[in-house]
């Protein structure tokens, strides 16, 4: 309970549900700041891709027009159906509908992965080091780990226990991580101040427990095209996000 809004605890079944895939969608408006993520990651994007919760094929399609091979894991059903739906026809995708942990690590391993495209999936994992230790078993030797999760645990609330996240992260703690499961630093940055307030506004006091369409249209029509520029140019000091690149050594 917090205050008096009752909320759905997602984090053992989010795989499960319908909920991820309609927020999903609802996310899906945000166009310009999808654009901003995949402008900030291109620059380490190779071309043989696994995209770890590739979701409802949001990044899916961006990921075939720039990699020879993209295989995406995705364990949620109506999540998968629907990235069947959208990639239909598009032969350098594949995909598998199961957890990463299910996968044969050895296996992928053997597919030579020179990236591992992972946005906004790590939060969901209870034990996140053990997943960025099985993306450094499946890369190749210099590859990378591109990894984009939800910033500053002062803000978790309602909304991120109905998305199922086990946390949100600082560059302390992302950074830490992705050292334990050996992998060397080569970008770790916030995004995203203003989205940060707004977040903010949205667990603190309207306790809100989805993500609302009108705000997601209102941020990418009227701040985005203005505000996601000034970032790329001078990475902010904090943000609703924080981007990792890790490289295998």
């Amino acid at each position: 309970m917090q205050g008096r809004v009752s909320y759905i605890d997602r984090r053992q079944t989010q795989t499960a549900e319908q909920y991820a895939a309609d927020d999903l969608e609802t996310m899906r408006e945000a166009k310009r700041y999808g654009a901003h993520l995949f402008r900030l990651f291109r620059p380490h994007i190779g071309r043989r891709v696994l995209e770890v919760g590739c979701g409802i094929g949001t990044m899916s399609r961006r990921l075939t027009e720039v990699a020879d091979v993209v295989l995406g894991i995705e364990p949620n059903p109506h999540c998968a159906g629907l990235v069947q739906d959208e990639m239909r026809g598009e032969r350098k995708f594949s995909l598998r509908t199961c957890l990463l942990e299910e996968c044969d690590l050895t296996e992928l391993a053997s597919q030579r992965f020179d990236t591992v495209f992972c946005v906004n999936v790590l939060e969901h994992i209870e034990d996140d080091r053990e997943a960025l230790r099985a993306f450094h078993r499946v890369l190749a030797p210099g590859g990378h780990a591109l990894v984009w999760v939800p910033a500053v645990q002062a803000a978790y609330g309602p909304l991120d226990a109905e998305l199922g996240h086990f946390r949100r992260y600082s560059k302390a703690s992302l950074g830490a991580a992705f050292a334990a499961a050996g992998f060397d630093m080569v970008t770790l940055r916030y995004s995203n101040p203003i989205g940060l307030l707004g977040w903010m506004f949205n667990a603190r006091v309207l306790k809100t427990r989805a993500h609302s369409i009108a705000q997601v249209r209102v941020f990418d029509t009227f701040i985005a095209p203005w505000a996601l520029p000034a970032e790329r140019l001078l990475a902010p000091p904090i943000g609703l996000s924080l981007i990792a690149v890790g490289r295998k050594r």
